[in-house]
């Protein structure tokens, strides 16, 4: 049993174990939430996936779960505390239980505290982890698959005749996390994408700043995505996406999509950063947010870095100034 209630791009980085647990293990289960439930339904792989939700129904799905199965490991693959986690693994039946212990309360009998080191990539957390727990060695990277119908409906909905960039505006931390549109749209400009066909996502609360990108850029669309497997199907046929610190970044890893990508200043872009072929990085100082972060750095970070293969920015004149 795989425990992990978190949010969308956690998920993605976290599930890097799966590979190991699937090599090691006749049949994994997996408990979730409401937030990654969609990521975890969509991967046939998982014997059982139980959704804990705040209801009788989700409190019914857990003691099922409890009462129907003695498993042979328990991993919870949280890198920090989780309160969540430490429940889960007192009341869940295993010979062997591996997960972040409180200070107090210790239900794990292998204690991921004992290899927790700061600065390192999440995805190399959950190898510390596996290996921690007696899982086979495997391929650790970031999984996500997307659904089949999702593919499907992005098909039939986007039937362009020539590639796309997506450029995804929208983040959770809104405050810390999001760029400017009005830097977006001269950061477009500034490399020279201006004729490019890009699909602008955001979430629905951000559906204003999703139109102002689309109307100061004349090849800029505006995507309707109804979830995340919405969103993960487009990334699946982008060739190039550019987006700030969130899931979005992730998923790209796992596709293996080409991405440029915004972090605040610190470890962010070190535990987070995009694991693509193809990656650029674009960090704030220590101490600053993605919003500190100027369009000029932008700019010039990414024609020093270039451009990836198959896209050739055509430079136009722009009021921004590139220093390098």
């Amino acid at each position: 049993m795989i425990c992990n209630i978190g949010r969308v791009g956690d998920t993605i980085l976290s599930n890097a174990i799966l590979d190991s647990a699937f090599r090691t293990c006749a049949t994994v289960d997996y408990i979730g939430g409401k937030q990654n439930m969609e990521l975890l339904y969509a991967d046939t792989r998982l014997e059982q996936v139980t959704v804990v939700r705040n209801s009788f129904a989700g409190f019914a799905s857990v003691l099922k779960t409890i009462l129907r199965a003695r498993y042979d490991g328990f991993i919870g693959i949280k890198d920090c505390y989780s309160s969540t986690n430490l429940i889960m693994a007192a009341i869940i039946r295993s010979r062997v239980k591996t997960g972040w212990n409180g200070e107090r309360f210790r239900p794990f009998h292998r204690d991921v505290r004992s290899i927790s080191v700061p600065a390192i990539h999440k995805v190399e957390m959950m190898r510390r982890i596996g290996q921690l727990a007696g899982l086979e060695a495997g391929e650790y990277k970031p999984s996500l698959i997307v659904a089949p119908k999702a593919i499907e409906e992005f098909r039939r909905k986007n039937e362009w005749d020539k590639p796309f960039i997506l450029l995804n505006l929208s983040a959770t931390d809104a405050s810390a996390r999001m760029w400017p549109v009005e830097n977006w749209t001269r950061y477009v400009q500034g490399c020279g994408l201006t004729e490019e066909r890009i699909l602008v996502n955001g979430l629905p609360r951000d559906r204003h700043l999703v139109d102002y990108v689309c109307e100061k850029l004349p090849g800029a669309v505006a995507f309707q995505a109804k979830g995340f497997m919405d969103v993960a199907a487009a990334i699946a046929h982008a060739r190039l996406v550019m987006s700030v610190d969130t899931g979005v970044v992730h998923a790209c890893s796992a596709l293996d999509t080409p991405v440029v990508a915004f972090y605040c200043g610190g470890e962010f872009a070190i535990k987070y950063g995009p694991l693509s072929t193809w990656g650029l990085a674009i960090q704030a100082p220590v101490g600053y947010r993605v919003p500190d972060i100027p369009v000029e750095q932008a700019i010039a970070e990414t024609q020093r870095h270039g451009l990836p293969p198959g896209i050739v920015g055509r430079q136009r004149p722009s009021t921004v100034s590139s220093r390098t």
